[in-house]
């Protein structure tokens, strides 16, 4: 987050959450509140992307368990054909039916919806009157898409969910579209049940399950009541500390839209909604108070004020016992209409094995016929293929060509003069550097090589990834020796040979939390490079008037080469070396690698294709 690309894509989307706060105090009168939250929740879902159509729940009961002062029935249904979606239904015993309820989503815990934390949230929903429904999230308890050979975990959580999010992106949704479709269909597996009140609905989950708590109450009205926990901060905050998180934490061109954390909440206006925090959270608790004060002002327009409220603990990040214990009383005050001041009581967990729904514990080794989202996205890959095959072949390259432009985000580039900086002679070989402003604040820098005594071939560009063993500087001299004038150019971000080093994400992904900001911009990172490397261009066609321009790049540089290539009729011959062979090659790999090659939203869906 400390590179220099990152501090420009964060200027950049400082300046919009800039404009977007100027838009919300231009606002006036309910009518212009409310049509903007019309807006903003049609945008949320564009940016998550077109839901599947629904499919037959086809939900059973595996399993009904008495614990004492609550029931709990193991529950399966899909929320897509033949992927099923493992389910926890807490019943009360006290009451009488239809229960007010409240949908549970997980956040990043292997055992999800039988975690410690989160069950004491269910048992004591339960022991209030509450009937609660909590399900596994795709690559969490029962439902991990990668498995090893003996069944163990290869990876989960946040780093499957990221190698899902690049392959969504091509496909034209995020993955935020698939983890939301699953609460969109527990809401409507809890519509089905007779002793569920339909209209007393209400929604909360930690983490990344306030995450989806977020989004949830957002789009969906069912749900009357929510209280996010430890996610709820500002944009601005969160790119200037953590920066962007794992994959559904980012919709397409979110920041670009104008859609910040506040917006979740004052889309659900007027429903109530309660800010669970944590002092010491790696969630900005700044930007929470930030989010909270605007949400209390814009529910406050309407005199209804008491609807937003926040409570903090003064803890690290989780569902602590002070945020859960604010939560059971604010879903009795507004879905009960009680009011609660019980204290939370001594609660004991059950054993994780004990709430499985499936026999082994895993749906891939349990149920046959069950997909897995990766193989969702394969099928949806290959019919996009045939699609894309049709349309290439009834469209003109004009046609094509401007929908990969827009696509990628190139756009025509305003001319700026190269400034040499500095040069070197040594052994005939004259060595240069020279530098222009591409976009204001970004500079590029490229070196050329050439014989003193003038070239004679056509002038080459070498389009560099710093990682890798790639033309180095004797071989360049050694082109220019043998007469062609070599550029040499690194693409933006590409310069940063430590980008695989790290944690989890870093070493399946790069570059990943840059490739979100510029996500979030609508901007995406191949389209930047290619724009990069149609400015070199420019370069040498004004140094080397009338000839063509050879191509050389490797690794991640060599599909924004590619993209100039197809962009320039002044580029002729292209090599590339080690880079992906095609987007739906992308599907067949067993992992992604290398996010910002493959995090270009909407490629496959718009029909284009390097294949």
């Amino acid at each position: 987050m400390n590179s220099p690309l990152y501090q420009h894509l964060l200027n950049q989307a400082v300046e919009r959450l800039d404009e977007r706060k100027a838009e919300i105090l231009s606002l006036s009168g309910p009518d212009a509140y409310k049509a903007r939250g019309e807006k903003v929740r049609a945008s949320i879902i564009e940016g998550m992307g077109q839901f599947p159509e629904r499919c037959p729940l086809n939900a059973r009961t595996v399993w009904t368990r008495d614990f004492g002062d609550y029931v709990v029935e193991g529950v399966i249904f899909n929320s897509r054909p033949d992927f099923p979606v493992t389910a926890n239904l807490y019943l009360p015993k006290q009451g009488e039916p239809p229960y007010p309820a409240v949908l549970g989503p997980c956040g990043h815990a292997l055992e999800a919806k039988a975690m410690e934390a989160y069950q004491y949230c269910w048992i004591n929903l339960a022991r209030r009157g509450f009937a609660v429904l909590t399900y596994d999230p795709i690559g969490q308890g029962e439902r991990l898409g990668y498995l090893k050979e003996d069944g163990a975990p290869d990876f989960w959580g946040t780093t499957e969910h990221t190698q899902l999010g690049a392959l969504a992106l091509l496909l034209g949704h995020s993955f935020a579209r698939d983890e939301i479709w699953d609460g969109i269909r527990a809401l409507d597996y809890l519509e089905t049940r007779s002793d569920i009140d339909k209209t007393r609905i209400g929604c909360t989950g930690n983490s990344g399950g306030g995450t989806q708590t977020a989004y949830l109450m957002a789009i969906d009205p069912r749900i009357r009541c929510a209280a996010a926990s430890c996610y709820i901060t500002s944009l601005q905050r969160l790119f200037e500390t953590i920066g962007p998180q794992d994959a559904e934490q980012n919709l397409i061109g979110q920041v670009a839209r104008g859609i910040d954390h506040a917006d979740f909440i004052e889309s659900q206006f007027p429903n109530p909604v309660l800010i669970c925090c944590a002092s010491e959270d790696f969630f900005d608790i700044r930007g929470t108070w930030e989010t909270f004060r605007e949400a209390k002002k814009y529910f406050g327009k309407f005199g209804m004020p008491e609807r937003v409220d926040l409570i903090e603990s003064p803890e690290e990040h989780g569902y602590h016992l002070p945020q859960r214990t604010a939560m059971y009383h604010w879903m009795s005050r507004w879905l009960k209409g009680t009011i609660d001041e019980e204290p939370e009581p001594e609660t004991r967990a059950q054993a994780a094995k004990d709430l499985n729904c499936t026999e082994t514990g895993q749906v891939l080794t349990s149920i046959p016929e069950a997909r897995t989202l990766q193989s969702i996205y394969r099928e949806e890959a290959q019919r996009l293929r045939e699609k894309r095959l049709s349309y290439l072949s009834t469209n003109s390259s004009e046609t094509w060509l401007s929908d990969l432009q827009k696509i990628c985000g190139i756009t025509p580039r305003a001319s700026s003069a190269w400034n040499e900086k500095g040069h070197a002679e040594a052994d005939g070989i004259r060595e240069s550097t020279w530098t222009t402003e591409i976009e204001p604040g970004w500079n590029l820098l490229a070196t050329l090589y050439e014989k003193n005594s003038g070239s004679s071939q056509p002038p080459i560009l070498i389009v560099a990834d710093s990682i890798g063993q790639f033309e180095s500087e004797d071989d360049m001299r050694n082109r220019a020796r043998e007469g062609y004038p070599v550029l040499r150019v690194i693409p933006r971000g590409l310069d940063m040979q430590e980008r695989y080093k790290g944690g989890e994400l870093d070493q399946y992904f790069g570059d990943w939390v840059v490739s979100f900001l510029a996500l979030h911009l609508d901007r995406p990172l191949v389209g930047q490079r290619a724009a990069d490397v149609l400015k070199a261009a420019d370069f040498l066609a004004q140094k080397f008037p009338g000839q063509k321009i050879d191509v050389i790049a490797n690794n991640e540089a060599t599909i924004p080469a590619l993209l100039a290539a197809v962009n320039d009729q002044r580029i002729g011959q292209i090599r590339l070396i080690e880079g992906l062979i095609s987007w739906d090659s992308a599907f067949q790999l067993p992992y992604a690698r290398g996010f910002s090659q493959i995090s270009l939203q909407e490629f496959l869906k718009s029909l284009i294709s390097l294949t």
